[in-house]
């Protein structure tokens, strides 16, 4: 045969044919499909590729900051690492924060700490939960998510599995036990979940089934409920100003066991009462309302203490209170002004409370007093205390707080008013350490509604904070955009708000870095993933 040296092209018009347009067609759909696939493989290979970028990074940092330490004597910033030539330039991955007690060692006892700088993002949106949820808690060992619901003679609790992010089975009926619901709070050890509300307290056992059982020996509505991180012992409060009930309730046991208290007045549970633990010192912390005003014990504001191997209970301290502060209203704080949200800081041995306070007005100093929101740092072991005011003509209102042991410090939130980016419902994340401020972000404020000791959350391995935030119409053109907002607790550099709903709690598994947000007017649970977890 001889060959045809003629150009492909001249052979074509020479008669023979070229591409059909079905062939043309064929080709094309094989190329789209084939760049689909490289794009998703591309995408998960990016996912992978950061996660092994922020942890490989983190092993350079680490060791790096060691060898600081063993030329210096203590952790140094990104800046005195690389005056020391450790490393080249700033981190992408990682931030590093070092502690105010610089020292060096490893693990728990080292004063510096990396965060994984990359941003929370969304994931899976409008889990359907039981209508009217209230509360919600994570078992980070089980990765489950339990959400209470109810109103009237309902009481269900839904369990969301985090692995998944879908429900687990129906709603668990706890009417039987308990209704209209307004805490939850889950057993590390045991997977146990407890729920309060009208009636008293529920059991949940999920290795016998999810088999419901009622507390004995405490029948009155709840207001705090939470478990003890040292021995598993669930604390519980409600009932009356006038006659509230505080008890314990073994880890083993189904029987709440009463405390006596030495004077009335619990924080109500949409001012969002809580318990705070410090297990160093087997210490039980929760803060006092007060029962009218004045001087007098039941009248006064204050911090409760329960010895947990003795379960006995003391005052450490309380404040007088005024329904105002008018002229020569006194050094005293404003009755009914103090949140449930007590936050204990071990390593400085000191408990805070949120309340308001009256202060005289610097610029007009023998007019009206005025009242401004304060954290007010507590030594539980004298009482001795120091409030942390804010200026004075500033309208804010403390909401709840938490406590970041790797960060040194306590974040609260606070409603401020008027904001460029939230119209008349403005919000601050205020950073305190010891009895100092030592940064604020810009955030929305408080959503309304639900247990109030859920407002704010941090992702403690990242120190990131959410809070959620109402969604309103606005005034003047400016709404506030609800969703959740989002602050780097080292920074305070602010991420732009998660979503748009309103979310009415937020709640982070610390071992998934997954945070989880309710909207109640859906009846539903939304997910972010946080970090390269």
């Amino acid at each position: 045969m001889t060959p045809d040296h003629r150009p492909l092209s001249s052979r074509v018009r020479g008669g023979e044919d070229g591409f059909t347009l079905v062939e043309l067609l064929v080709v094309i759909v094989i190329l789209g499909i084939l760049a689909a696939i490289v794009v998703f493989s591309v995408r998960g290979i990016g996912d992978k590729g950061r996660g092994s970028a922020v942890a490989a990074d983190a092993a350079t940092l680490r060791t790096a900051q060691e060898a600081y330490c063993a030329r210096h004597g203590q952790y140094g910033t990104a800046d005195d690492l690389k005056e020391d030539g450790l490393i080249s330039d700033d981190s992408v991955y990682n931030a590093i924060a070092v502690g105010e007690e610089n020292k060096c060692g490893r693990g728990a006892n080292s004063s510096f700490t990396l965060y994984d700088t990359t941003p929370t993002r969304s994931g899976k949106d409008a889990i359907p939960v039981a209508p009217n949820p209230t509360d919600l808690a994570v078992d980070e060992k089980a990765d489950r998510v339990y959400v209470a619901s109810g109103a009237g003679t309902t009481g269900t609790v839904t369990v969301i599995d985090g692995r998944t992010d879908e429900p687990v089975g129906s709603p668990i009926d706890v009417s039987g036990a308990v209704t209209s619901p307004t805490r939850i709070a889950v057993a590390p050890a045991t997977g146990k979940v407890y729920v309060g509300g009208t009636g008293g307290v529920a059991v949940i056992d999920p290795a016998k089934g999810n088999l419901v059982t009622p507390v004995g020996g405490f029948d009155t509505t709840v207001n705090g409920l939470a478990v003890s991180p040292e021995n598993g012992d669930v604390y519980v409060g409600g009932g009356p100003l006038s006659s509230p009930t505080v008890a314990y309730i073994a880890a083993a046991s189904t029987t709440a066991t009463a405390i006596s208290l030495p004077a009335v007045a619990l924080v109500s549970a949409g001012n969002g009462m809580d318990f705070s633990f410090d297990p160093a010192r087997h210490a039980v912390y929760f803060a006092k309302s007060n029962l009218g005003t004045g001087e007098g014990l039941d009248a006064s504001i204050g911090l409760f203490a329960i010895s947990s191997q003795t379960h006995q209970a003391r005052l450490v301290t309380r404040f007088p209170t005024k329904a105002g502060c008018s002229t020569n209203a006194g050094n005293v704080l404003v009755s009914g002004s103090v949140r449930g949200s007590t936050v204990v800081d071990p390593s400085r041995n000191l408990v805070y409370l949120l309340a308001k306070r009256c202060v005289r007005n610097p610029q007009d100093p023998a007019g009206p007093w005025k009242s401004v929101a304060t954290t007010i740092a507590v030594d539980p072991g004298d009482g001795g205390s120091t409030p942390i005011d804010d200026p004075v003509g500033t309208s804010s209102t403390h909401v709840s707080a938490v406590h970041n042991a790797a960060a040194g410090g306590v974040y609260v939130f606070s409603n401020t008013g008027s904001g460029a980016q939230c119209g008349s419902s403005a919000g601050r994340v205020s950073r305190v350490a010891g009895t100092q401020v030592t940064g604020q972000s810009s955030v929305c404020a408080a959503s309304n509604g639900g247990n109030g000791a859920r407002k704010m959350a941090i992702a403690r391995k990242l120190n990131r904070i959410f809070v959620a935030q109402l969604k309103t119409g606005g005034s003047g053109g400016v709404s506030s955009p609800g969703g959740l907002g989002v602050t780097d607790g080292t920074t305070f550099l602010a991420q732009a708000p998660l979503g748009t709903r309103h979310f009415g709690m937020v709640a982070v598994n610390n071992a998934t870095a997954k945070v989880y947000a309710v909207d109640q007017a859906s009846g539903s649970v939304s997910v972010f993933r946080s970090g390269s977890a």
